[in-house]
C-alpha cells in the first residue's frame, strides 16, 4: 500500500495490517524442529521464511511496540537489548536502549547492539533491511498479526525463538480464558438487535481511519456482541465523516492520544460539527482507550476487551474529562 501513514496509526502500531500482508503461520506457530531446546531453533515467521538459531535468543531487537510486549509477557524481558520508539510498555522496557524503526530504521544502530535475532513487524519495514541484517549475520524474525489466531502465532513464534514456549503457551491460554468468558457473559446481556461501534483509530485532524472486518478490533467487538458499522470494510481502511454519520455508530471506540493541550479525544469528537445526529455522540457513549489495549496485537487484547465489556455492559458512558 503506498498510502502514507497516519503518526498516530503508525505510533499505535497499526501498520502492519495497513500494509497488508505477510502469511500468517502455521497452526503450531511456525516451529519446525528443536523449538527452545539447547539443540538450536527453527521456525517459520510469518512472512513464511525460516529462522534458524543455534540456541534461542538472549540478546533480541524488537522494533514493534506489540512485539516488545509479548517478549515481557513471557518472561523474556531481560534478553531485550533493543526496543522501537513507538515500544512504551511495560514500564520496565522504557530502560531499553531505543533504536529508529519503520522508516528511519538504522541498521548500524541495531547491529550495534550486537542481537542474535531481531523481531519486526510489517510496519514500514523494507524487506531489504531485513537483508542486511540477514547480511551481518543476525538473525530476523518477520511478525504480522492482524487477527486474535495471528496474535496467537505470533506469540507461539516468539516463544519459540526465545525458548518459552510453554510460558507463550500460558499467556495465550489466559487471553484465551479471558475472551470465553466476556463473550459468554455478553451474550446473556446483549439486547436484540446488537448494538453497533465504530472503532476510531486516527483521528479527524489525521485523516479518519477504521478498523474493519478481519482486524482484530473487529473480531473483540463481535465477541462481545457488537456490530461494526464498518464490517464491509476489510482490515483497516480509511473513511469519511459522512460514512461515519450515515452509519450512525451507538457507540464509539478511539484510541486518540491526549498530550494536555486542546480538547481530549472524546471532546474533540463530540465537538465536530455534523455529528450532533450520531447516537454514539448524543448518548456520550465514547470509550477513550489511551493505553494501546486495543491497537496493539499481543496479550493485552484480552485486557481491552476487558475494558470495552465493562463500559458497554457495567459503567456505561460517563461524562469527557481530562
Amino acid at each position: 500500500m503506498t498510502r502514507r501513514l497516519t503518526p498516530l496509526v503508525a505510533a499505535i502500531g497499526l501498520s502492519a495490517a495497513l500494509l497488508g500482508g505477510c502469511q500468517s503461520t502455521p497452526p503450531d506457530g511456525g516451529v519446525t524442529s528443536g523449538a527452545g531446546s539447547a539443540a538450536g531453533v527453527s521456525v517459520t515467521d510469518q512472512a513464511g521464511r525460516t529462522v534458524t538459531l543455534d540456541a534461542p535468543a538472549t540478546k533480541v531487537v524488537a522494533l514493534t511496540a506489540s512485539d516488545v510486549e509479548i517478549l515481557y509477557a513471557i518472561g523474556a524481558g531481560a534478553d531485550v537489548v533493543g526496543r522501537g520508539e513507538y515500544a512504551d510498555y511495560p514500564a520496565e522496557a522504557e530502560s531499553v536502549a531505543v533504536v529508529n524503526s519503520g522508516s528511519e530504521t538504522n541498521i548500524e544502530q541495531i547491529i550495534a547492539l550486537q542481537p542474535d535475532l531481531v523481531i519486526v513487524g510489517t510496519m514500514a519495514q523494507d524487506p531489504e533491511q531485513a537483508d542486511q541484517l540477514a547480511a551481518a549475520g543476525i538473525a530476523v524474525a518477520v511478525t504480522d498479526a492482524q487477527t486474535i489466531a495471528e496474535t496467537y502465532d505470533t506469540i507461539r513464534l516468539i516463544g519459540a525463538l526465545t525458548g518459552r514456549a510453554d510460558a507463550a503457551a500460558a499467556v495465550i491460554d489466559d487471553m484465551q480464558a479471558t475472551f470465553a468468558d466476556l463473550a459468554a457473559r455478553a451474550q446473556a446481556v446483549a439486547p436484540t438487535p446488537h448494538k453497533t461501534i465504530y472503532y476510531e483509530v486516527s483521528p479527524l485532524e489525521y485523516g479518519l481511519w477504521a478498523a474493519g472486518s478481519g482486524s482484530f478490533m473487529d473480531e473483540v467487538g463481535h465477541l462481545l456482541q457488537l456490530d461494526n458499522v464498518f464490517a464491509d470494510l476489510s482490515s483497516w481502511a480509511e473513511v469519511d465523516q459522512e460514512q461515519v454519520i450515515q452509519r450512525n455508530p451507538d457507540y464509539i471506540l478511539t484510541v486518540g492520544m491526549y498530550f494536555g493541550d486542546g480538547p481530549t479525544p472524546i471532546e474533540s469528537i463530540l465537538g465536530r460539527a455534523g455529528w450532533e445526529s450520531v447516537t454514539a455522540v448524543k448518548n456520550r457513549a465514547i470509550l477513550n482507550l489511551t493505553g494501546d489495549e486495543l491497537s496493539r496485537p499481543g496479550p493485552r487484547l484480552a485486557d481491552g476487551a476487558q475494558k470495552l465489556y465493562d463500559f458497554v455492559y457495567a459503567d456505561g458512558p460517563a461524562e469527557p474529562t481530562r
